[in-house]
């Protein structure tokens, strides 16, 4: 169809411009032609007769193309703003910086907006190297204010704190080797990517400890994946059930997570074994309301007797908010790869860092996949971090419909969906609840992936088994809403 709108509009053209050009060739002298002109032309009576009419029409012809085309412009111009309007203004906002004081009053933690439009702790820089890297920081500007040895990434991480003429990585980089200068980064804030406290379910959770197959054992302790027959060689394609509508692992699994702290005893996290370790600095306030939401919903689709290690790395800002500093996550990175897992959950989000693109290079080359929740800034916002870096797999938010999470980010970046929209999670207080936003898509894929490692016991299988399962939703093919599509 277009070759052929094409063809009729050249058409339309020619004849147009063939008509222009008599005119022009017959008026160019003057308003009208007489008969001594014609004489001398000596233009035969049987030439101008049908010339005539058509010279008369064409000022009028002249009129009607201008009217045309100023319409058309008109509304292609109305029609772009059309479009510009509906386009979502970016949502991306930076929360208040925020000044966390301990009982006694004295400064623990001072939270300020960087110039690239993120928190970060006040004058705070984190460079990652070796041991004797030490020595390229001897400025009277620079104190060193911690370093210590990451043995599961074989890096050492230093905590600098740097006057205000300083506070600038071009400042900074002066006293590095150019081969360093990408190894510095501000000691940002990350911040979880869920909405607390949505529809509180009344009542108690049952007591009881259900199993993934729908089943209940009150008997304590019985790790009910005993006697299955499932090894860690199960194929792929036999390692996750369909229980009840729902897709469930069979066979224990290795989860790490980076998130708040994790309340242990609710039922919905009975059958699984659960160690945490936190790396808050001290005397930050803490909450247990998002790594709980977290862990039960890894919990729905992981074996009994499976593992799960959290690292809680994030302190309370406000009743809806909580922040992790940069250092805060590396330690925590570094805890769960010595534990050996097979994958890592990271429902949290933030800026760009050399420092963090260092660190997740570096767990990606042990064979540790990173799986990250998008965000919540909408549509328009830029890409959040860790999820755009290229070795993540990067996690959005769909509804119980399948429609896609309205605050949720989308981008070249983005590689599944899964629902995220009024889950229903554990709350520490032993209740259920119900939780929105990536960070609560990001389990459903972070679980799925650590059964499928189990059968294959390889990265790239692992994805192209994950991108098999996925529904395509949105264009045709990847897209930037829905990635490959839904989990």
């Amino acid at each position: 169809m277009g070759i052929d709108l094409t063809m009729r509009g050249k058409g339309v053209k020619s004849k147009s411009v063939s008509r222009f050009i008599l005119y022009g060739a017959l008026v160019t002298s003057g308003a009208s032609i007489s008969t001594h002109v014609y004489a001398q032309l000596r233009i035969p009576q049987q030439i101008l007769e049908p010339v005539t009419p058509v010279i008369e029409r064409i000022p009028a012809e002249v009129d009607t193309i201008r009217d045309v085309l100023e319409t058309t412009v008109n509304q292609g111009v109305e029609g772009t703003l059309n479009t510009l309007s509906s386009i979502p203004a970016p949502q991306f906002s930076v929360p208040s910086p925020l000044s966390l004081n301990a009982s006694s009053g004295n400064l623990i933690l001072k939270e300020v907006e960087t110039p690239d439009g993120f928190l970060a702790v006040e004058r705070e820089w984190l460079f990652v190297g070796n041991e004797a890297d030490i020595n390229y920081f001897a400025h009277p500007d620079i104190t060193i204010k911690s370093s210590h040895y990451l043995p599961a990434i074989d890096q050492w991480i230093y905590r600098l704190k740097v006057t205000t003429s300083l506070d600038e990585l071009s400042q900074i980089g002066n006293s590095l080797p150019e081969a360093l200068k990408a190894q510095v980064g501000r000691n940002h804030i990350y911040l979880a990517q869920g909405v607390e406290g949505e529809n509180k379910e009344s009542g108690k959770a049952k007591s009881t400890n259900p199993d993934l197959n729908g089943n209940t054992n009150s008997a304590t302790g019985q790790n009910l994946g005993e006697g299955t027959g499932l090894g860690s060689n199960v194929d792929s394609g036999e390692a996750i059930s369909n229980t009840k509508n729902k897709q469930v692992c069979q066979v224990p699994v290795r989860i790490g997570m980076v998130d708040t702290e994790v309340a242990q005893n609710h039922p919905r996290l009975e059958h699984v074994n659960i160690e945490q370790q936190s790396f808050l600095p001290q005397n930050l306030p803490a909450t247990q309301v998002h790594g709980t939401s977290v862990a039960s919903l890894l919990a729905n689709n992981m074996h009994s007797g499976s593992q799960l290690y959290n690292a809680s790395v994030f302190y309370t800002r406000n009743s809806v908010s909580q922040g992790a500093t940069l250092l805060s996550l590396i330690d925590g990175l570094n805890y769960l790869l010595a534990n050996h897992v097979d994958v890592i959950n990271m429902s949290l989000a933030g800026p760009e860092n050399p420092v963090l693109a260092k660190i997740i290079e570096k767990v990606s080359e042990q064979g540790v996949q990173i799986i990250a929740a998008v965000g919540n800034e909408g549509p328009a916002s830029p890409p959040l971090y860790p999820a755009a870096y290229p070795s993540t797999i990067a996690v959005t938010a769909v509804d119980a419909n399948l429609a896609i999470y309205r605050w949720a980010n989308q981008g070249s970046h983005v590689d599944f969906a899964a629902q995220g929209v009024s889950v229903e999670t554990a709350h520490p207080d032993g209740t259920l609840t119900r939780e929105t936003g990536t960070s609560m898509a990001t389990p459903l894929i972070s679980a799925r992936y650590a059964c499928l490692f189990r059968a294959t016991k390889n990265q790239e299988q692992t994805i192209v088994a994950l991108r098999d399962q996925a529904i395509d939703a949105g264009a045709p093919g990847r897209d930037s809403v829905f990635g490959v599509g839904i989990l």
